[in-house]
């Protein structure tokens, strides 16, 4: 399957660097689906940098940079718009409780995943929700920094100190 990437990436480069084949003319974001369905997109404006190196996907633009294993890519693609996860969109029922070195959450659907994102996009965690919908996620062991809580319905910024 790495393989199978590996050359679709591969052949998203040489798309990129064609000057984007007659269908993806239009285009104007690169996006980039993991395999927990969440998405990174890159606008085409910015000229993004696609490397794959050593069993990560790398794409870095001046404005971000995502930084994954290849075999979280779930699919990549051109699109002409693209809806970002607003980060500070917040659904009431699942707004997390942050106090000092935790983030708890409420009212989940049982085994939810909260997966955890440095504000570069590289992967730093996980954690599921128990049988009650609830997690607690213990930030001590994340270390200082700006982080990414990601649930299936809203992505909440926090600084750890």
């Amino acid at each position: 399957m790495t393989k199978t990437v590996l050359n679709r990436l591969v052949v998203l480069v040489s798309v990129m660097v064609l000057g984007l084949a007659s269908k993806a003319q239009t285009a104007q974001f690169l996006i980039v689906t993991q395999q927990d369905d969440t998405q990174a997109g890159f606008a085409l404006s910015e000229q993004p940098v696609v490397n794959c190196t050593d069993g990560m996907l790398k794409v870095t633009s001046p404005s971000q940079t995502l930084e994954v294993e290849l075999n979280n890519v779930k699919n990549y693609a051109f699109a002409e718009t693209f809806q970002p996860t607003a980060i500070d969109q917040i659904k009431e029922d699942v707004k997390p409780v942050i106090r000092t070195g935790m983030a708890q959450f409420e009212n989940l659907k049982p085994g939810t995943n909260i997966n955890i994102y440095t504000i570069d996009g590289r992967a730093a965690g996980k954690a599921v929700a128990n049988n009650n919908g609830s997690v607690n996620i213990d930030l001590t062991t994340l270390g200082a920094g700006i982080f990414i809580l990601v649930t299936p319905t809203a992505s909440y910024k926090i600084y750890n100190q």
